[in-house]
């Protein structure tokens, strides 16, 4: 956690980071939850991400699930031909 007078330049990864100051660098956690009035400037690698009210962030975010498909990599099922007798 980054306290409301806390500055914080340089990569951090750990579980989980909450922000109530400032970080001027890359995140990489499992969560990240930037509080009113903090601010975060870099790249954020995380599952999850929630900013709240006045809270700042500035910079690139990358979801770390890899197993996101978009749209448009979906297979569509293939319809299945049954003989009748």
């Amino acid at each position: 956690m980054v306290g409301k007078t806390g500055v914080i330049k340089g990569d951090i990864f750990a579980q989980k980071v909450i922000i109530s100051g400032k970080i001027i660098g890359n995140v990489e956690a499992k969560a990240i939850e930037i509080l009113a009035n903090g601010r975060l400037e870099g790249t954020i690698t995380s599952d999850e991400l929630v900013i709240e009210r006045k809270g700042m962030f500035l910079g690139q975010s990358k979801n770390t699930n890899k197993d996101i498909k978009l749209l448009g990599d979906v297979q569509k099922p293939q319809p299945s031909i049954e003989a009748k007798k």
